[in-house]
């Protein structure tokens, strides 16, 4: 059998050759339910676009597009949950990475609401304004996923680790189990895990393993009530310490993993005002070690990420992909190993 043409999907579609054309060079212009039965057909009949055909109609444009959800809305106390992530650090890192290569970064922000919105967001590369994605996915469901897939579009998912897919993620699970692991070793028996923003389950269902397992190992029962949700925030963290406390010392944990350095920052605050001594009475942990964990009082033990490494890894593969020296099928996909970085919030003298 020979090679599968846009003839043949439109013919399976019930279409036009042009429309499938249209489809595959500006989505964006053709309606919803049409594209969808379109890019069904490609997908049956195992559609690959001709790639050498397409490029002699368009030159390179040396730019990669991070692809990542918007910041929600301000809560009623004007912090806004998520705002307090590492996303920041990482856009800074690719900026910095794609600059030292001769790419320019673009930034795409997309709503997990908007159906045309992964259309959009592949129409970017079949139009040629920018080679190739990073994609900051939700969850490993993601729509923008298959649709990339199903145009054969250059892409990396950054931060979770998604099978079929080319990926670069950091090792949740065993961060922390590395973090709940160590404080048994400094003697907590009554660990609380604050969970992370919600938006990103699958990365919050890879910590809770690690917790789970590390627990277990140590002979210690997994409490329920010791796993709270956190919106993410310095706010959030506070919220959730202080309403700790208020369990009573009897209930009380004597160590909390925080989701990041900005809810184990907010603990601490809440932990100050109550009168609670850190390390002495309840030790915390943080996550993604960023500078100001360093000068909080005590300063604050975390999980140390490589978001350089991963970065460089994401680019260069992306990079093989646009360039054609790695096949599609030849998956790069790596889980980064994280460190702990040891200070005194967890009742050990600064590194």
């Amino acid at each position: 059998m020979g090679q599968t043409t846009i003839k043949d999907v439109a013919r399976r579609a019930g279409v036009s050759f042009q429309t499938v054309s249209l489809v595959l060079n500006h989505p964006q212009k053709v309606a919803r339910t049409t594209r969808e039965t379109i890019e069904t057909a490609m997908r049956d009949l195992d559609f690959v676009p001709s790639l050498a055909a397409r490029s002699l109609r368009k030159k390179p444009s040396r730019s990669i597009a991070c692809v990542f959800a918007p910041a929600p809305e301000p809560a009623a106390d004007g912090s806004r949950p998520g705002e307090e992530t590492d996303h920041g650090r990482v856009l800074q890192t690719f900026g910095t990475v794609t600059d030292q290569q001769g790419y320019t970064l673009v930034h795409r922000c997309r709503r997990g609401d908007d159906p045309d919105g992964p259309g959009r967001i592949a129409s970017l590369v079949s139009e040629a304004r920018v080679d190739g994605l990073v994609v900051f996915a939700e969850g490993r469901d993601d729509p923008l996923i298959g649709l990339l897939q199903a145009k054969r579009c250059p892409f990396v998912v950054f931060g979770l680790d998604v099978p079929g897919t080319h990926y670069a993620a950091r090792a949740e699970r065993d961060a922390i189990h590395g973090a709940v692991r160590h404080l048994i070793a400094a003697g907590s028996r009554s660990i609380c895990l604050l969970t992370g923003d919600a938006r990103r389950p699958a990365a919050d269902t890879e910590r809770f393993r690690g917790y789970r397992d590390a627990l277990a190992e140590a002979g210690l029962p997994l409490r329920d009530a010791l796993v709270v949700p956190c919106d993410g925030t310095v706010a959030g963290g506070y919220r959730a310490a202080r309403a700790l406390l208020e369990t009573g010392p009897g209930a009380r944990p004597d160590a909390v993993v925080a989701a990041s350095d900005g809810v184990a920052l907010g603990a601490l605050r809440a932990l100050h005002e109550g009168g609670v001594r850190v390390p002495a009475e309840i030790r915390v942990v943080g996550f993604d070690n960023l500078a100001q964990g360093a000068y909080a009082v005590p300063s604050l033990t975390s999980v140390d990420v490589p978001v350089l490494d991963m970065v460089r890894f994401a680019f260069a593969t992306l990079v093989e992909l646009i360039e054609g020296t790695r096949a599609p099928d030849d998956l790069a996909q790596k889980l980064f190993p994280t460190r702990l970085v040891v200070r005194e919030s967890s009742a050990a003298a600064p590194s």
